[in-house]
Formats: structure tokens, C-alpha cells, sequence
């Protein structure tokens, strides 16, 4: 029984040594030392129980085992006052699947953070940024309490200490500059939009979507977003900070390539380009790794990215552009903010996430400076499209001026030449007209036999020519046809020449009524010979108007001064699609072989050749 009083002793000695003291008129403890331990336990009794080691902890971070899903807190605290006090114990972080506290005098839940139904003898969870456990400490008591944390990824647990009236003073004053300044941030986010839609720079849009992202990055760093946003969204609420910053710190590149960095400085857009596509890795690799490892490897990622920001606007400097001053405050606060933001995360400094002012300031300057900047550069840009377009009205006036005066002089030198140029005209036109009338007159005589009157054995010659090249770049048929009137040495031994002449125009006439198409034409090629041309014509065209001519002709008496003349004649057709330009004698030289074949049979028939 002795040797039982004595542990006890020693057990709430060690308590009481080990407990963080409240004194007379405590008003709060921003970074609350605690101890942990990884167990399964779901009650008190079992903790006890298994006999748990506990690491004391000060900045926050445990260093938690993977496997193990529960983590048991141990806050040891120590009323010096009079009175009961009444407490708030700041859990502040809110990605927590549950958190369950636990009084071990009652042995009872005071706090369940999801559940719906709570004892009469139990104080429900308060609904804030973060989450509160109400306590009552005891004057002259030592308490501990016990918090059961259930989460596989979370290890960031800071904790901090307030008397109820404080921390409402202290959320109060809070949450009234938040919402003002976060006015301030949505104002400017719209505002770049709203420019973006009138005037279609894309640095506006650019503009909008970094405060944008800034102000999501403000909102989850103090809690808003767990409290309004997204409660249940358990994955976006453990890397929620460490995306937003990314996102926030990177879409300053798109900004930068169209404003600041020249687009003939290629190097520096490469390394640009280079960074838009490392933020994009960066951005799909943070799911992937832990909650601590995420952050580790964001800072990272915009540490370089802000350093390079303010070596970009250095060497603005040096090259004297506009805006270079503003761009570098603006990437001067970021590196500090930076800075200050990793000092908390990384456990070089600690204090209550409301009581880091500095974060949000710095954002809501950087956010205040973009604007202004990016305004400023449109209205500058305007200006200077404006100053051009009127030093060039200036010119063109000028130019207009000088114009008009050469202009009048051109007018009066105009008229003078103008009357003798009328003169020169008519008698030119009348040389014209008499030069025109004897050219067709020549080129008639040129292209048509003077007997028959159908074209003559030259303009064939240059007309196949030119279907011969029409057929191969067309890739169509030509089709030549070779007629020969039979027997016609008789007819002008019989009945003389003048007969003959006679006769070989009429089958010139015959032949020319059975051409239909303007691209069908008929030549004399040498005394009684004549030669059809066919462009885009088939065998079977061709054969078919061969025979209508041959039948035509057959039928048709010719009368010449009582006496009345029978005609036949052969033909031979060849169609082809022409494959050599330079030698269009190849249609007629197989035609002739077609027709000399027709001859050979018997005459007056239309053979093919093959």
C-alpha cells in the first residue's frame, strides 16, 4: 500500500513538473509543447494499458510511421489561479480525418469533430478555421488532456493555448481585416479579368488567374477553406498549400515572358519555357509524396522560381526598362514571404497560424503591385501606340500636302500633253484600225486553205502541238483521224481538175457538218487528205464520227455541170493519251499506218489502229 502511494506521488510529481503552468490572468500560449505516441487504442483504459512511450514535441511536425493510422497527444497543463479557467485548446490544423480529446478524470469524450450526436454533459466541437476544444481547468489542479488523432498522412499538429475571451477578441479583429483585405485581392482579380475582356492582353488574364491563385493560397493557409470551401475534400485540404503556392509562384512565367523579358532575348524565353514545363512536373508529382516531403519539395520549386524572378527584374534594370523597380519589390517580397512562410513549416519559427500577419500582407502588396504594374504597362503601351499613330497622321498630312501641290503641277502638265497626245491618238487609232483589218486579213490567209476554206497543213502542225501537251498534262484521250478520198486520181483524169477541186470541197463541207463540239475541227492535210483533230475524244468517238462521215459521204451525189460524181473514202483513226510532248507527229504517223491499212483492205472503211 506504501509502495502504491509512493508511485502515485511520483506520478503526479512528474505531471505537475512536466505540465505547462497557466499563471494568474493568462490570456494565450501560441505554440503549446505536448508529447505523442502512435498507438491503436481507441479509449483511455487501453492506452494505459499498452503501456505507451511518449516523444515530447515542440515545433509541430511528428515524425509519424506510415502504417500506424493513430496518433495519441498528451498535453500536460497546470492551473496556478484561484478559480476555475475556462480554456480553448487550438488544434490548428484542419485536415484532420477525426480528432477525439479526452478528460481522464471523467474518462469521457469532450470532443468528437464529425459526430452528430453528443451527451448533455458533453460540449459539442466549435465550428472555426481551426479546431477548438473548450476546457475547465480546476484552481491549484493539474490536468492532462489526451487528443486521438486519426489520420495516415497528417503530421503537422500544432498546438496553442487560449482563454476564451482573447481569442475571440483576437478572431473578431481577425476576420474583419481578412474580409477587408480579401475584398481587396478579389477586387484586383476581377479587375484584371474585367481588363482582359476589354482589351484581349493576355498579361491581364495571366494577372488574374496569380491573384486568383494567391488568394486561394490565403484563404487555405488560414483556414477559411476547410471552414466554407471544401470540409470534405480531405486530399486537396492536406495539399492544398503546397499546390496553391506552386501554382501561385508559377503563373508569374507566362506574366513575365510577354512583359518583362524581351521576345528577341531567346535564351532567357527558352529558360522561361523550360520552367512553365518544370512547374507543370512539379505540379502532377506533389499528389505523389507525402504531406511533408510536398512542401519540402514546393519551397523548392518556388524558392528558385521567386530568385529567378528577381534576377530577371536585375537585369531590367541594367537594361533601364520601364516598371523594372516594380517588378522587383514585388519578387523581393515574395522571396521574403517565402521565407517566412518555410520557417513556420520547417519548425524554424512557431506561433498560431492567425498570428502570422506578415504572410497575408506580403501576398495582398505583391497582389496590389502586379496590378498596378500590369496597368501601368497597358497604359504606357497605349500611350505610345498613340504617340506613333499621331506622329504618323503628322507624316501622312505632311505627305498629303507635298502630294497635292506635285499633283496640281502633274495636272497642269497633264492637259498640255493631253491635247497633243489626242491628236497623235486619233491618227493612231485610224493606223491601228487599218493595221488590225490587214492582220486578220493575214492571219485568215495563214490558217486556212484557199480551196476548201477549212483550216490548212500549218495551222494543224501548231494545233496538235498544243493538244498533244494539253493531253499529257490532263492525262485525257486525243484522238487523230486521217481521211483519204478514194479513187481521186480517176475523178481528174475522168473529169478533169476543175472537177476534182470541186469535189474536194464538197467533202470538206460533209466532213465539217459532222463536227458538233468548238474543239473538233478540220484540217486539209495534203491534196485529197484530210485530218481530224479530237481532244478529250474516246476511240469509240472517234470511230463512231469516222464512219457517220464515211456513210455520209457514200450517200451523197455530187453534181458539177450535169455530171453526177459517186465518192468514198477511208480513214484511219488512233487515240491515245499523249506521253511525249515533243513528238506529236506519233498521232499522225499511226493514224497514216491505220488509214494505208483501211487501203489495203478494200477502201472505203474506217480502221483503228492497234
Amino acid at each position: 500500500m506504501r509502495l502504491l502511494c509512493f508511485l502515485l506521488c511520483l506520478f503526479f510529481i512528474s505531471v505537475s513538473a512536466q505540465a505547462f503552468e497557466i499563471p494568474e490572468g493568462f490570456k494565450k500560449q501560441a505554440s503549446l509543447p505536448f508529447a505523442y505516441t502512435q498507438n491503436n487504442s481507441q479509449t483511455l483504459e487501453q492506452l494505459h494499458t499498452s503501456n505507451p512511450s511518449w516523444k515530447p514535441v515542440k515545433s509541430g511536425f511528428l515524425p509519424l510511421n506510415k502504417k500506424m493510422t493513430s496518433t495519441w497527444l498528451r498535453v500536460p497543463l497546470s492551473n496556478l489561479s484561484k478559480q476555475d479557467l475556462p480554456l480553448l485548446l487550438s488544434v490548428n490544423n484542419n485536415q484532420l480525418n477525426k480528432v477525439t480529446a479526452f478528460v481522464p478524470e471523467h474518462n469521457r469524450s469532450i470532443l468528437v469533430a464529425y459526430a452528430n450526436d453528443y451527451q448533455n454533459s458533453v460540449q459539442p466541437p466549435i465550428s472555426h478555421q481551426v479546431q477548438l476544444v473548450p476546457l475547465k481547468l480546476p484552481p491549484y489542479g493539474n490536468s492532462v488532456i489526451y487528443l486521438h488523432v486519426e489520420n495516415n498522412r497528417q503530421a503537422y499538429l500544432p498546438l496553442s493555448l487560449w482563454h476564451p475571451i482573447e481569442y475571440l477578441k483576437y478572431t473578431s479583429k481577425f476576420n474583419l481585416l481578412y474580409g477587408m483585405l480579401a475584398g481587396f485581392i478579389v477586387a484586383m482579380m476581377l479587375t484584371n479579368i474585367t481588363l482582359y475582356s476589354f482589351t484581349r492582353k493576355n498579361y491581364f488574364f495571366f494577372g488574374g488567374l496569380t491573384i486568383a491563385a494567391i488568394w486561394l493560397l490565403n484563404v487555405h493557409l488560414y483556414g477559411f477553406s476547410h471552414r466554407y470551401l471544401y470540409s470534405n475534400w480531405l486530399w486537396l485540404q492536406q495539399y492544398g498549400q503546397a499546390l496553391f503556392m506552386v501554382l501561385s509562384t508559377w503563373l508569374f512565367v507566362p506574366i513575365l515572358k510577354i512583359t518583362l523579358v524581351p521576345k528577341n532575348a531567346l535564351k532567357t524565353q527558352h529558360i522561361l519555357t523550360l520552367m512553365l514545363k518544370a512547374g507543370l512536373i512539379c505540379a502532377t508529382m506533389i499528389p505523389l509524396f507525402s504531406h511533408h516531403i510536398a512542401l519540402y519539395i514546393a519551397f523548392g520549386y518556388c524558392f528558385t522560381l521567386a530568385l529567378t524572378y528577381v534576377y530577371l527584374a536585375i537585369i531590367a534594370y541594367k537594361r533601364a526598362q520601364s516598371f523594372y523597380k516594380a517588378y522587383l519589390l514585388m519578387f523581393s517580397l515574395l522571396v521574403l514571404v517565402l521565407s517566412y512562410q518555410s520557417a513556420f513549416e520547417f519548425g524554424l519559427l512557431s506561433s498560431a497560424v492567425l498570428d502570422r500577419p506578415l504572410t497575408y500582407v506580403c501576398y495582398l502588396m505583391i497582389s496590389m503591385i502586379l496590378s498596378y504594374t500590369l496597368a501601368r504597362q497597358y497604359i504606357q503601351q497605349r500611350d505610345s501606340k498613340i504617340k506613333q499613330q499621331q506622329a504618323r497622321l503628322a507624316q501622312t498630312r505632311a505627305e498629303d500636302a507635298l502630294l497635292k501641290e506635285r499633283l496640281h503641277l502633274q495636272t497642269q502638265a497633264q492637259e498640255k500633253l493631253e491635247n497633243s497626245i489626242d491628236e497623235r491618238t486619233f491618227e493612231l487609232e485610224v493606223t491601228l484600225r487599218e493595221l488590225q483589218d490587214k492582220n486578220r486579213e493575214l492571219e485568215k490567209l495563214n490558217m486556212e486553205d484557199a480551196l476548201t476554206k477549212v483550216k490548212n497543213r500549218r495551222y494543224f502542225d501548231k494545233r496538235i502541238m498544243m493538244e498533244v501537251r494539253r493531253s499529257r498534262r490532263e492525262q485525257t484521250m486525243l484522238s487523230v483521224v486521217m481521211l483519204d478520198i478514194d479513187h481521186f486520181k480517176k475523178i481528174n483524169d475522168n473529169y478533169g481538175h476543175v472537177v476534182g477541186d470541186h469535189a474536194i470541197c464538197a467533202v470538206a463541207r460533209i466532213i465539217e457538218k459532222h463536227l458538233k463540239r468548238p474543239s473538233d475541227d478540220v484540217f486539209r492535210y495534203g491534196g485529197e487528205e484530210f485530218v481530224l483533230l479530237l481532244p478529250n475524244t474516246q476511240l469509240d468517238g472517234a470511230l463512231e464520227i469516222a464512219e457517220l462521215i464515211r456513210q455520209s459521204l457514200q450517200n451523197t451525189h455530187v453534181d458539177f455541170d450535169g455530171q453526177q460524181l459517186n465518192m468514198t473514202l477511208s480513214a484511219g483513226v488512233y487515240s491515245a493519251i499523249a506521253n511525249d510532248s515533243k513528238n506529236p507527229t506519233l498521232f499522225t504517223d499511226f493514224a497514216d499506218k491505220a488509214l494505208y491499212q483501211a487501203k489495203q483492205q478494200g477502201r472505203n472503211r474506217v480502221i483503228a489502229y492497234q
